[in-house]
């Protein structure tokens, strides 16, 4: 009887974590530059992120590249572990860590791009975390359009 207990456990938990989803993007909030050096760029973002599992997710770590027109520029990297609950929407706070260098050349041969909100920036990498009860590795491997960054503001009228 006790194996059977058991053994009817050990399914019932495996098929709560066999079902998991990876967390989704859902936009970013707010970027704000906390630091500029000669060879690195910091700043804080506050993106927005949606959880579409039965369990909450605990993201302890990520290890996360940020890449533009396929160089990478820096990385993107959790100060202390974000909380998103099941089924739902959070706020998460990382930081984003850029080479100077490769930002600017990015920047100056991306500029249309900027301007025109049509490029994108890439995200790759692992997110080391908790799921329920269970320890786990995610890929990241997404796009943010530039145009859900950038502000969207109408060009201004000056009287001459």
């Amino acid at each position: 009887m006790k194996r059977i207990a058991i053994v009817g456990l050990l399914a019932l938990l495996l098929q709560g974590c066999g079902d998991f989803v990876a967390p989704e993007f859902a936009g970013v909030n707010s970027i704000n530059i906390t630091e500029v050096k000669l060879s690195q760029i910091t700043a804080s973002v506050n993106v927005k992120v949606y959880n579409p599992n039965k369990h909450s997710i605990t993201i302890k770590t990520a290890d996360i590249d940020v890449a533009m027109r396929d160089i990478k520029t820096g990385k993107l990297v959790v100060d202390k572990p974000i909380k998103v609950g099941a089924r739902s929407h959070a706020d998460c706070d990382f930081t984003i860590k850029l080479s100077t260098a490769e930002t600017l050349k990015i920047g100056i041969s991306s500029a249309k791009e900027w301007f025109l909100s049509s490029g994108n920036i890439k995200l790759t990498g692992v997110i080391d975390g908790k799921y329920g009860v269970f320890k786990r590795k995610t890929k990241v491997d997404t796009s943010v359009k530039i145009g859900d960054i950038v502000p969207k503001t109408k060009p201004k009228q000056h009287d001459l």
